[in-house]
This record gives C-alpha cells, structure tokens and sequence, in this order.
C-alpha cells in the first residue's frame, strides 16, 4: 500500500521549482514523466537525478531510492 510523500525536484541551473504528492511504492520513471509535462524541455536531455548524495535508479520505487517525505531531488543534465 505504502506511505503518501511529498518530494521536490530542483534543477542545477535552479530553472525547475516543482513539489509533488506521491507514494513510496511508485517508480520513480513515473515521477518523471510526471515532471516532463511541467516541464517539457526537460524530457529530450539526457538527466539523471541525485537525492541525498546518491544517483537515482529509475525504475526503482521512490522507497527503494531511500527517498522520503520532504526529500529535494536534484535534475542534472548530461552535456
């Protein structure tokens, strides 16, 4: 069932400011594409996400990333 959370993405260049409610059990690839229809220009880059220190696997759950409620992911982009 898991536990609602609220997360909040941030970028390097500090362009994205965007918090959402979700569930520690929701893949995180869902999360974002979820982010990508706020923000468009975003989904033909190549990015990756850091949260605490850590990269991201996408296709794992938000959970399984050791991420919690009020945690900032970070979006970098791969140049």
């Amino acid at each position: 069932m898991g536990t609602d959370i609220s997360i909040k993405f941030t970028s390097v260049n500090q362009k994205i400011d965007f918090s959402i409610k979700c569930n520690d059990k929701d893949k995180f690839y869902k999360i974002e594409d979820i982010l990508y229809e706020q923000y468009p220009e975003y989904r033909d880059s190549e990015n990756y996400f850091i949260c605490n220190g850590k990269k991201i696997n996408k296709y794992r759950s938000l959970g399984e990333n050791d991420i919690k409620n009020g945690s900032i992911i970070i979006l970098e982009i791969i140049e």
